[in-house]
């Protein structure tokens, strides 16, 4: 799937790389959604995990999120949402 044309560096607010929080057991989904909540329309929320977050999207689309993931250098994902 192509990168949709709203990611774009510049609307990227919020970075989180979670892989050290999973690597000690802890979920980033509660961050995510608190982080996100505060995003004004148009802005990304991007995060990178080494697996794609499936359920965390689905929970992002449900919530009316534009959601889009793709494998990024060494086997990572960064996954978009958008307000």
């Amino acid at each position: 799937m192509n990168k949709p044309e709203w990611i774009q560096k510049e609307h990227i607010k919020i970075s989180l790389d979670a892989r050290p929080m999973l690597a000690q057991g802890i979920h980033p989904l509660e961050q995510v959604q608190q982080e996100c909540a505060a995003l004004q329309p148009g802005d990304i929320f991007e995060i990178i995990t080494p697996f794609p977050p499936a359920p965390m999207i689905e929970k992002m689309s449900a919530a009316g999120f534009e959601c889009h993931s793709e494998s990024g250098a060494e086997g990572m994902f960064h996954t978009y949402f958008r307000k």
